[in-house]
């Protein structure tokens, strides 16, 4: 089963692919629904790199959805700028998944960006009881993304290249 996004946001692309490396982000954009925290000792990095960083997740804080890891990649395909997660959940209901989570930004002119956001996600018979709470959560993270958007600035080094 799978849930997406095609959005435009309202900033440059390397705005937009410097965001998809920030942590902040993906707290920002879920919170209230589904708030993520750092289960490493030193918290969240500055920036995402390709080792992989364990997390927790509740619902709206008090449910927890369980432990996971955030092991993400990048590269370039066709002009798009691509991050995929393949992070493996270690408890709870992220235990019971697979996912396939793969972002990519594109540029629609020189400060506006398109975001495809599709997350694929294998949960066996409880997939389909999950799917509607997905949706809903991938609506609010375009609502959120859309709102976050105009305040993001690129980086004065090539987020392709950052470390």
């Amino acid at each position: 089963m799978h849930v997406q996004l095609k959005i435009r946001l309202a900033c440059p692309v390397d705005a937009a692919a410097d965001a998809l490396r920030d942590p902040a982000v993906m707290v920002a954009v879920t919170k209230p629904l589904v708030r993520y925290r750092s289960l490493a000792p030193e918290g969240f990095p500055d920036r995402w790199t390709e080792e992989a960083h364990p997390v927790t997740a509740h619902i709206l804080g008090l449910l927890p959805l369980g432990d996971t890891h955030v092991d993400l990649d990048w590269h370039d395909r066709d002009g798009a700028w691509i991050q995929r997660d393949t992070g493996k959940g270690t408890a709870g209901q992220f235990s019971r998944m697979r996912i396939d989570h793969r972002m990519a930004v594109s540029p629609l002119g020189p400060d506006e960006t398109l975001l495809r956001d599709r997350l694929v996600f294998h949960a066996g018979p409880i997939g389909i009881a999950l799917w509607p709470g997905l949706w809903f959560v991938w609506q609010w993270r375009a609502l959120r993304m859309r709102a976050l958007a105009p305040g993001w600035r690129a980086p004065e080094a090539h987020p392709r290249h950052a470390g």
